[in-house]
């Protein structure tokens, strides 16, 4: 970071373009109330992750589980199809629902799909009423009606693929955090898959 008293590098222990800008924010406003440089790299760098938010869980080498589910709307889904195309390996984008989108809702699952197809994203896994339309138009996506068959597929492709990273986003209503729970599960209890 650079500012009229001097630079200093820091490293974010976030995921995600969206926190660069509130990072840079922070440090606009600690830098005006004159807080020294090397407190707001402290600062910055020891901030918590939130939970559920771009959460990297590693599950082996390799093989990296990302637990966005949080909450999903247009801009956060848009933000996880940047941080995964970025990611090692075959990339998998695990989504649920979008809620209270409104009469506009199947475009945006739509758009969302074009939008992936625009990205180094491999496949797209999606569970959900509206969801369908993420993978109806993504080139490599499938579309799941229980989350059992869902995770058996996760799975199966986790023990295939050397490098993978997936991706897991969907409202608080799918509950989508079931899917990333399963997952670390079966890694605890499958040699093969930990």
């Amino acid at each position: 970071m650079h500012t009229p008293c001097g630079k200093i590098n820091i490293s974010l222990p976030f995921l995600g373009y969206q926190n660069i800008s509130n990072a840079l924010a922070a440090s606009a406003l600690s830098f005006a109330l004159k807080i020294p440089l090397k407190k707001i790299k402290t600062g910055l760098s020891e901030t918590p992750l939130v939970s559920r938010r771009l959460e990297s869980i590693i599950l082996e080498p390799n093989k990296i589980l990302i637990d966005d589910t949080y909450n999903s709307n247009v801009s956060s889904m848009i933000s996880a199809i940047k941080v995964l195309e970025k990611m090692p390996g075959y990339k998998i984008l695990v989504t649920g629902d979008m809620a209270e989108l409104g009469e506009n809702s199947i475009l945006y699952h739509k758009m969302i799909g074009n939008t992936a197809n625009l990205s180094k994203i491999n496949k797209i896994f999606s569970i959900g009423n509206i969801s369908n339309q993420i993978t109806m138009v993504f080139n490599n996506g499938k579309h799941f009606y229980n989350k059992k068959k869902l995770c058996k597929s996760l799975k199966d492709f986790f023990l295939k693929k050397e490098k993978i990273t997936i991706l897991i986003k969907g409202s608080r209503s799918t509950k989508m955090e079931e899917v990333v729970e399963e997952l670390i599960k079966e890694s605890k209890k499958n040699v093969s898959f930990v």
